[in-house]
């Protein structure tokens, strides 16, 4: 690691990903030291663990299944106002959907930002980052097999109809050359995680800020808020569970509370042992090889600053048997939690059956009248008065046929 990586006194960094690169660990443990980033003169904006709402709302891009609306603006706006109020400190932003930028939306970031921009993109190799890339899909309502999903995305040319979002973001080359253009070469570091060196990341982005070592711990987190990856049978019956709900139409809002939260919560709180783990048929894993240095080439030529090795990125991960097919049955405790889990979630009682969430229930029933609202206003008074009409009509109707059907004087 070069001996200095400490940033401009005011920088703005600007962590970009990409997904599935410790994102979630770096925020977490952003979030856990935020007073004492602070204290060392850092600001990590906000409350939440990152940034994301801000982020979508400036690109304007939708979370979630189609249909989905992306947040307003005004999340990104808010931010901003933060960062513009600081006046002493280095600051700290970070989510990985920023790496879907394209060249326009990437400077409009730099723009935003200011020429105090620096941005950190953390990569890692393809080969472990395409079964975890897949399991992310799975986990936001994606129902194609694994094989399937490989074949369409590390195709040459690969299928860009296929999930949509992963082509741009999974580019490593394509997205630090766009960074590098919109920025300044000199103005972009690229970290490539290495398994043998566990705290590089967080050591390195401690350096970045000029903060004491230590200030940026690993976090103890549940599986689900580290969003550990699943497990063979647990992708399976999450991938099969979305393939027969997907063509009715469910909305992004109960996906996410009742299955995201419910189900997968539940499950991905549970001790996954010594389960299974995916693995890429040898092909898969040759290609995202072949993938990782050709990346690594294109990093090298724009000149960015780059800590750890490129070379990890070309490496190739361990195949398992290409006859290997995917599990057609689960245990009954997995299926039973996950019942569980979204059975609790539906009820308003998070996965684990807690204290009714009585501010999230109000909340959907202030949406749903304002949904209601809103498809009203879309008729005329005069379609209104004719609807009005044709209820009483039928209301009438229905009182004199009940009438004549009883015999007179009857007791029915």
């Amino acid at each position: 690691m070069p001996d200095h990586l400490e940033l401009p006194p005011r920088a703005r960094l600007f962590h970009i990903g990409i997904p599935k690169s410790g994102t979630t660990s770096l925020q977490a443990a952003a979030r856990a030291s935020r007073a004492d980033l602070r204290r060392h003169g850092v600001l990590y904006p906000g409350s939440d663990i990152n940034h994301r709402l801000a982020v979508l709302g400036f690109m304007g891009r939708r979370w979630g299944t189609p249909g989905s609306p992306p947040p307003p603006r005004e999340h990104w706006d808010e931010l901003m106002a933060e960062v513009e109020a600081e006046s002493k400190r280095r600051v700290l932003i970070s989510h990985e959907f920023a790496s879907e930028a394209d060249d326009e939306m990437a400077a409009a970031f730099v723009a935003e930002l200011g020429d105090r921009t620096h941005v950190v993109v953390t990569l890692r190799s393809p080969g472990a980052l395409l079964p975890s890339a897949w399991q992310q899909y799975v986990k936001t309502g994606n129902a194609m097999p694994f094989d399937d999903w490989l074949a369409a995305v590390i195709a040459d040319p690969p299928d860009t109809s296929v999930t949509k979002t992963f082509h741009r973001r999974n580019d490593q080359g394509g997205v630090v050359r766009r960074w590098a253009r919109a920025a300044g070469a000199e103005r972009v570091t690229v970290v490539v995680l290495d398994r043998t060196q566990p705290r590089l990341l967080l050591d390195t982005f401690e350096r970045l800020l000029g903060v004491p070592a230590g200030t940026l711990s690993e976090q103890e987190l549940s599986g689900f808020a580290r969003n550990r990856g699943l497990t063979v049978l647990e992708s399976e019956l999450f991938r099969a569970f979305n393939q027969r709900i997907r063509p009715h139409g469910v909305s992004w809002d109960v996906f996410e509370r009742v299955v995201r939260s419910g189900a997968l919560a539940r499950v991905m709180d549970l001790d996954e042992g010594g389960s299974e783990r995916l693995a890429m048929p040898a092909w898969a894993a040759k290609r995202a090889a072949e993938l990782g240095a050709s990346y690594a080439e294109t990093i090298e030529a724009t000149g960015v600053r780059v800590i750890g090795d490129l070379a990890i990125l070309g490496e190739q991960v361990p195949a398992r048997d290409d006859d290997v097919a995917p599990p057609t049955q689960v245990p009954m405790d997995l299926a039973a939690e996950a019942l569980a889990g979204m059975y609790s979630a539906a009820a308003w009682r998070g996965p684990f059956f807690g204290e009714p969430d009585r501010a999230g229930e109000d909340a959907e029933k202030a949406l749903r009248i304002a949904r209601v609202k809103r498809e009203a206003s879309r008729f005329t008074f005069g379609e209104i008065a004719r609807l009005g009409f044709w209820f009483v009509g039928s209301r009438l109707r229905r009182l004199v046929s009940r009438g004549s059907s009883r015999a007179p004087g009857g007791d029915r």
